[in-house]
């Protein structure tokens, strides 16, 4: 409970909290976030037109990775370890995580690519599964997430009433210069899709909870609009996953309920179940359980979904 009360605390400091008193309703905004770097070393060999399927990732705190690596570690046998921590030699990654763990150019995707260094996200889950069903193709995840941030006001994007959020112009200017790294590597760049694990910050206000219905299909269209020039024939396929149903997530069914009836009307867009799949949150570590955050092997999980929902869009 300690590092729940913690977590919390955190929250209360940099994230906008939506709160009531009477019949107003209030907001108190956190600091800004910092200016990001968004340099692209150049580490990849020249493509030679070959094609490069590109695999957006964002989102807060469970999409930016807090899975402990060690914990990984003990549940794995020796050898998935060590396929993990090697890495997969047809799926790269460019990340930024909560400014924490920054690759600053494409390497493969591996363990440790999470928080502070330690942790991991979904795209280890992602690597392992795309490797084993499309081993011929090439794929390059481009992750760009902060912990504890929220869609209503950090991550708002144009077409939602008000400001575009900081976070929203981050993601968009780091994903524009890892694509036009890989152009300039003489890839032929195409965006497959993109996967989204945020909502943890919206459900803790009904108003933000009911309000994500609209702000993430807002979301989506905007991305979808902002990058048209680099999307398959078919468009940008769009992967959203449900948050943990915790009590600290105060209202996670509406939230959920919003992101399920986003999936009912927009197109190539799906979202997956993850509390029906038995992810889990409350397990490591073993001496203090970390609840809002998923455990190392849901982790790997939500990843594998999130690969095996893409394929209806890869093909």
């Amino acid at each position: 409970m300690k590092r729940t009360l913690i977590f919390l605390l955190i929250l209360l400091i940099v994230t906008p909290i939506a709160f009531k008193i009477g019949k107003r309703a209030f907001t108190i905004q956190g600091p800004p976030l910092p200016d990001m770097n968004y340099e692209v070393r150049d580490t990849l060999a020249d493509g030679q037109g070959r094609e490069a399927a590109v695999i957006l990732l964002g989102g807060q705190s469970n999409a930016s990775g807090c899975s402990r690596d060690e914990y990984l570690k003990l549940n794995t046998s020796p050898e998935k370890y060590a396929e993990y921590d090697a890495g997969y030699d047809n799926v790269y990654i460019n990340y930024y995580t909560t400014g924490t763990n920054v690759s600053n150019g494409f390497v493969k995707c591996a363990t440790r690519q999470g928080e502070s260094g330690v942790c991991f996200g979904p795209e280890l889950g992602m690597a392992e599964r795309l490797h084993e069903m499309y081993p011929d193709r090439t794929f390059f995840i481009i992750k760009c997430a902060w912990g504890g941030t929220n869609l209503f006001s950090q991550w708002r994007s144009p077409s939602s009433f008000g400001i575009t959020g900081p976070l929203y112009k981050h993601f968009t200017e780091y994903v524009n210069a890892s694509l036009e790294y890989l152009v300039s590597k003489n890839y032929d760049v195409k965006i497959e899709a993109m996967c989204w694990m945020q909502g943890e910050s919206d459900s803790l206000s009904v108003r933000d909870a009911v309000a994500y219905r609209t702000n993430i299909k807002n979301f989506v269209r905007d991305i979808r609009a902002e990058f048209s020039e680099y999307s398959d024939t078919d468009g940008i396929g769009f992967a959203d996953a449900y948050i943990a149903e915790n009590p600290v997530w105060i209202y996670h069914d509406y939230l959920n309920t919003s992101k399920r009836k986003a999936a009912e009307s927009l197109p190539m867009y799906c979202v997956i179940d993850t509390n029906s799949e038995g992810l889990t949150c409350k397990n490591e570590p073993y001496d203090d359980p970390d609840i809002v955050h998923y455990d190392s092997l849901s982790q790997i999980k939500l990843g594998n979904l999130f690969a095996e929902a893409l394929s209806r869009f890869l093909g």
